[in-house]
């Protein structure tokens, strides 16, 4: 008796992963589920390390990232340049950062406090002495008192390492209002910590 043969399911696109990331948003575009998945793949872990650090909350992070690759794959029609996924992307990451921590704020105001569980002091690097890491712990509590606009800008470019017009791009401001961003979020924390280039 001859062995049936397996059923499958609808045969599935291996794409390369080597793939130009404007060839996978075109083929996204048309509706290729694979190209969708590979999207994700090349850039989910960037950017929730940077949603992590905004929000400071892992599983926030992680929702954070969920519903931007939700957006963002909805509306890649609306992408004009195919090249420039990852900025819209981090754009759409900044935004609904900045939306999540606005609500931590107002549940705070009304007594309910969210649990931040990715403070600066814990990204810290093993060899990092204690005073370090009391120093970022100081930091991290500083930067949360700043308004969201100021934080997020500080962080997107002396945690992230994002150029001052990535920075801009991202939370979809002008150059001038994001170095003002900047520049208020470091005399606020220059007032508070004391920061020392390495």
């Amino acid at each position: 008796m001859t062995p049936s043969p397996l059923r499958s399911a609808a045969p599935v696109l291996q794409l390369a992963e080597g793939l130009p990331t404007e060839a996978l948003v075109m083929r996204a575009r048309a509706g290729d589920r694979d190209a969708e998945s590979l999207l994700y793949r090349r850039f989910a872990t960037g950017v929730l390390s940077t949603a992590v650090r905004l929000v400071g909350s892992v599983s926030a992070g992680e929702d954070v990232v969920q519903d931007a690759f939700l957006i963002c794959l909805g509306r890649l029609v609306q992408l004009k340049n195919p090249t420039q996924f990852r900025p819209w992307l981090l754009s759409i990451v900044v935004s609904l950062s900045s939306k999540r921590l606005r609500r931590e704020r107002l549940l705070k105001w009304v007594g309910l406090d969210a649990v931040a569980d990715a403070q600066l002091h814990h990204h810290a690097s093993g060899v990092a002495s204690v005073e370090a890491r009391g120093e970022l712990a100081v930091l991290d509590a500083v930067l949360r008192r700043l308004p969201v606009a100021q934080r997020l800008a500080w962080m997107l470019r002396y945690v992230e390492g994002e150029k001052l017009e990535d920075v801009a791009e991202a939370m979809g401001k002008s150059l001038s209002t994001t170095k003002r961003y900047v520049l208020a979020a470091e005399r606020h924390i220059a007032a508070h910590v004391a920061l020392e280039a390495p």
